[in-house]
């Protein structure tokens, strides 16, 4: 997740790897929980040779016009992400 936006994407901001849990109740020591936020969110499919995909998609949306929310931006490196040769991540970019 991508979130503490110090302004836009060409500014500061924590970025976090995580992966999904059912609770929140027994936090190991030293890691931290973040609920992503509901909003709306547009996806993207980054696809292709890992991580030139991945890079490349977000390009795309740093140059695009969406009108973005800078809370909250996440990846999801699912199944489909475990060949780096051909892989898909699925991206999610908040919008106003």
């Amino acid at each position: 997740m991508y979130t503490d936006y110090e302004s836009d994407y060409t500014g500061f901001y924590t970025a976090v790897l995580g992966c999904k849990v059912s609770s929140l109740d027994n936090i190991p020591g030293g890691l931290i929980s973040l609920i992503v936020p509901a909003a709306d969110y547009i996806k993207y499919v980054a696809k292709g040779r890992l991580p030139d995909c991945v890079a490349e998609t977000w390009q795309q949306v740093w140059s695009s016009d969406l009108d973005r929310k800078y809370i909250a931006d996440f990846d999801v490196w699912g199944v489909k992400a475990q060949n780096p040769d051909d892989a898909e991540v699925e991206i999610y970019v908040g919008v106003i």
